[in-house]
């Protein structure tokens, strides 16, 4: 078997096990977070919904939660001048360690990926040091999570938007097009494609919509910028054979939240071109958002 065949089962092997974990980890996160009902496992308070959870982190400064009512495990971003000791003493993020037990509260809604993500974190306060037995128990979703990629690999997207039901993310399965520069057995190689125009593939739907919504692209390595680029999806299939010129599409304003990711609005019958930028070339991804 050829290396690229090789490569091609490892990574198809890989995706069915994400995959698999990915719906059980919706189905698990389903159950405890949603907006219409609160969650079984957190308590409420005035500032919404707490759940207890360990933190844990790697050598290389990965790191995320495990909610200890149900646990599966989650990431989140821990709120700026929120973050209290066991005493209410404000502490800063690099003075979490490996095994920390904590209180979160926040609205109680994850969006459904793998691992979870829980975007609306409030506060945190830290109830317990170092807990060894929930280290023993927890610290494999370290190592399933947070594996050494592939240089080859391109970064992923997901796409996350919160409406009037949940948070959600769903993931682009791949690529549109690429230049890739990567560095494999002491050699610098370059991956390149001349995919079809988006205009003439069939992309990934997001979501349905009635009006505008902000959608944040969230991927696993963050670039360096990212454009958007929009169209009619009343275009798509319009160019299957060339013989008609393909529209320039729409910039579309994008900015960085506070959490440091790229969102734009999104609006209802638009198709969307995003073009990441890393220091190893250029990736692009594409999916649309039909009218409701």
């Amino acid at each position: 078997m050829g290396k690229d065949k090789k490569r091609t089962v490892i990574i198809a092997a890989v995706l069915v096990f994400v995959i698999a974990a990915a719906a059980v980890a919706v189905a698990v996160a389903g159950n405890y977070f949603r907006k219409e009902k609160p969650s079984d496992d957190g308590k409420q308070s005035d500032g919404g919904q707490t759940m207890s959870a360990v933190y844990l982190k790697k050598d290389d400064g990965s790191s995320l939660f495990v909610n200890l009512e149900a646990g599966y495990p989650f990431t989140g971003t821990i709120p700026e001048g929120e973050l209290y000791d066991e005493d209410g003493k404000k502490i800063t993020e690099q003075e979490l360690d490996n095994g920390d037990v904590v209180s979160i509260c926040g609205n109680g809604i994850m969006a459904e990926s793998y691992p979870a993500q829980y975007h609306g974190i409030t506060k945190i306060e830290r109830t317990e040091q170092t807990n060894q037995k929930y280290i023993q128990e927890y610290a494999h979703y370290l190592d399933e999570l947070f594996i050494e990629k592939d240089p080859s690999q391109l970064p992923y997207l997901n796409v996350c938007y919160t409406d009037e039901l949940a948070s959600v993310a769903v993931m682009i399965p791949e690529a549109l097009s690429c230049t890739w520069t990567y560095e494999e057995d002491g050699e610098s190689r370059t991956a390149a494609t001349d995919a079809p125009h988006i205009l003439q593939t069939e992309p990934t739907e997001v979501t349905k919509l009635s009006e505008p919504l902000t959608m944040e692209l969230q991927f696993d390595e963050k670039p360096d910028s990212a454009a958007v680029l929009a169209w009619e999806d009343s275009l798509l299939g319009q160019y299957q054979d060339g013989a008609l010129s393909i529209p320039e599409g729409t910039d579309v304003e994008v900015k960085k939240n506070e959490n440091g990711n790229y969102e734009f609005t999104a609006q209802p019958g638009y198709v969307y071109l995003v073009q990441g930028q890393w220091e190893n070339g250029t990736v692009d991804y594409g999916f649309r958002v039909p009218a409701k």
